[in-house]
């Protein structure tokens, strides 16, 4: 498992090489590839834009009370890497014409639960809800597309948030590591409560996008279902990830099944 100062030091590397985009292609989004997806990527760029300023504020005072000063550098990174994230999108979106949302009902009521506690806990719970099931649209929408600049997009973004699950459920089991089993049990079992209709939210709102890729809408929620419980169980202090991010496949977008690959017309 990594710790923070070496997160930092990954988000740092992966800053200097991140969303090399062909941008030299301009706008090579279909007619029909548009009016499939872009409303649903419109809806992941909303998401992707947080300004992440209660998440720095939660960091700050965990910071403050562990003495783990590389943790903060180490989120306001990640924060950063989101905003490319966000700024590639809306990008992508400009040179082909789809128009940015500015609130949606899905990201509204996400930022409003991220922030209902006031603390650090609930803000990554609620934030590797999203990044978790990234892991499984992102290859979709590769899938949904033969766009070169959004394929590259989406490559580069899920490999991204492949490392941001990680990085999160190693300080969720950290902070996890002083409870009682009952109270790591309650936390598990109010994460699937959030979970499951999250996914389903999402697998019906980008509908479009999944029957483009060839997937159905519940096979779409079994396999967030299968990355989440892997996830779940490294937010159990002692059994985080053990396989390291910076071997991960360039083909690619997190483990087994999820491969870009499995996707491919």
């Amino acid at each position: 498992m990594r710790r923070n100062e070496e997160w930092v030091q990954y988000f740092r590397g992966n800053g200097l090489v991140a969303m090399r985009i062909p941008w030299h292609l301009g706008a090579d989004l279909s007619a029909d590839e548009k009016a499939a997806i872009a409303h649903s990527i419109r809806l992941f760029q909303l998401g992707e834009s947080s300004e992440g300023r209660h998440l720095m504020q939660y960091a700050r005072a965990w910071a403050a009370r562990s003495g783990d000063s590389a943790y903060l550098e180490a989120i306001r990174m990640l924060i950063a890497e989101e905003r490319r994230h966000s700024s590639a999108l809306a990008r992508f979106m400009e040179l082909n014409g789809i128009a940015p949302l500015t609130r949606g009902f899905s990201d509204s009521v996400f930022r409003r639960m991220r922030n209902v506690l006031g603390n650090l806990e609930l803000s990554l719970s609620v934030l590797v809800t999203a990044e978790i099931i990234a892991k499984v649209y992102y290859p979709a929408l590769h899938a949904a597309t033969e766009s070169v600049v959004l394929r590259t997009i989406c490559g580069q973004v899920c490999r991204d948030e492949v490392a941001h699950v990680q990085f999160q459920t190693a300080q969720l089991a950290d902070l996890r590591a002083h409870r009682s089993m009952p109270a790591r049990w309650a936390a598990a079992l109010l994460h699937r409560i959030l979970f499951y209709p999250t996914a389903m939210l999402v697998a019906f709102s980008h509908r479009a996008v999944m029957r483009r890729a060839g997937l159905r809408w519940w096979s779409f929620v079994r396999r967030c279902r299968r990355e989440f419980l892997r996830d779940l169980a490294a937010m159990n202090p002692g059994k985080q990830h053990e396989e390291e991010i910076s071997r991960a496949p360039e083909t690619s977008c997190g483990r087994g099944d999820l491969s870009f690959r499995i996707y491919a017309k």
